[in-house]
């Protein structure tokens, strides 16, 4: 792990977005580390909480540019820094709606949804975030992002919304890196795809004759901050897998 980077602050304070599987997972892998001083949860609700006192837990949502600036100010009563702010929002399907495999099923408002919750988001926290991520410290601004939002490795077609959604929330994410390496010349921006997770999220889609492997949110979690630990500046602006490897754009 390298000492340039924000887990690897003798303390450091963490912003999760989400508190879903992956989300929480996160949270669980982090508070193992005596090195986190603070870790802020984001969601809709404060479920699976921890007693730790270490947590501190905000209501906002997802789909509210207010509600996510209103959360930001509540941090930064608590907090002069974040070192660590990770978005881990997304949206596949609904009760109402599901991935689009072919154009017919498209549906107007369900690719409005899904771009307002996996590209639009991003920005968001990056505004309403951007004075707590901008200090002397390493920090890494990551956000999960998808392989089927990649346009070069889309071979296969469908998912018109998921897709279409995560190319946009990549394109946002690479322009944010892009302008903070001058406002923000210590932040590393990063998307990451966390492969296929047991999760509300997968389950639809994952049988027993799903041929890739499925991650449990602990092994997700663990691999998504082993690439974390590992990020150097110059990283700033890429797409990882779970794996660390390089997904082109």
């Amino acid at each position: 792990m390298s000492q340039d980077n924000c887990l690897a602050l003798s303390q450091f304070n963490v912003v999760i977005v989400g508190n879903g599987a992956i989300g929480s997972a996160l949270l669980e892998n982090l508070l193992q580390r005596q090195s986190l001083h603070r870790a802020v949860v984001l969601g809709r609700s404060t479920h699976n909480a921890s007693d730790d006192k270490r947590v501190t837990y905000v209501t906002f949502d997802a789909e509210d540019a207010e509600s996510v600036l209103n959360a930001a100010t509540r941090v930064q009563e608590s907090l002069d820094r974040v070192h660590l702010l990770i978005n881990t929002v997304g949206l596949l399907h609904n009760q109402h709606q599901g991935p689009e495999k072919r154009l017919k099923t498209l549906n107007p408002e369900h690719l409005q949804k899904a771009f307002q919750v996996n590209a639009m988001l991003l920005p968001l926290l990056a505004q309403a975030f951007s004075k707590l991520l901008r200090h002397d410290d390493p920090v890494v601004l990551a956000s999960l992002s998808a392989r089927v939002g990649s346009i070069e490795d889309n071979q296969l077609g469908g998912w018109y919304s998921y897709r279409a959604s995560k190319a946009a929330h990549n394109m946002l994410l690479k322009t944010i890196a892009n302008e903070w390496r001058i406002s923000h010349r210590n932040a590393i921006v990063v998307a990451l795809h966390p492969g296929t997770v047991y999760s509300r999220l997968s389950e639809p889609f994952v049988s027993e004759r799903y041929k890739n492997r499925v991650l449990t949110p602990a092994e997700c979690a663990s691999s998504l901050l082993t690439v974390i630990g590992d990020l150097q500046l110059e990283d700033s602006g890429s797409f990882y897998d779970w794996q660390g490897k390089s997904i082109p754009w």
